[in-house]
């Protein structure tokens, strides 16, 4: 059982951290990224792809250091 438990979680925890991340209030650096969505393409596409791979929030979405540095690399010039 400890297995199949391990071997399921290892997919369920992403989604699990997605979906109790959008039952708050959306911190400021989330914020961010919901409005940069509305303006940079790649931002919109990369929040539409996490709901197919919800593992990809860990890299750019829970953590303001992250966000911030992921919006900094996609802005406009950058």
């Amino acid at each position: 059982m400890q297995s199949a438990f391990d071997r399921y979680w290892d997919t369920a925890q992403w989604v699990t951290k997605w979906t109790n991340a959008m039952l708050g209030a959306p911190p400021e650096h989330v914020i961010n990224i919901l409005g940069a969505a509305g303006q940079l393409q790649p931002v919109a596409d990369r929040f539409a792809n996490g709901f197919n791979d919800p593992a990809d929030f860990e890299n750019f979405f829970y953590d303001p250091a992250k966000a911030a540095a992921y919006l900094e690399s996609v802005a406009p010039g950058a």
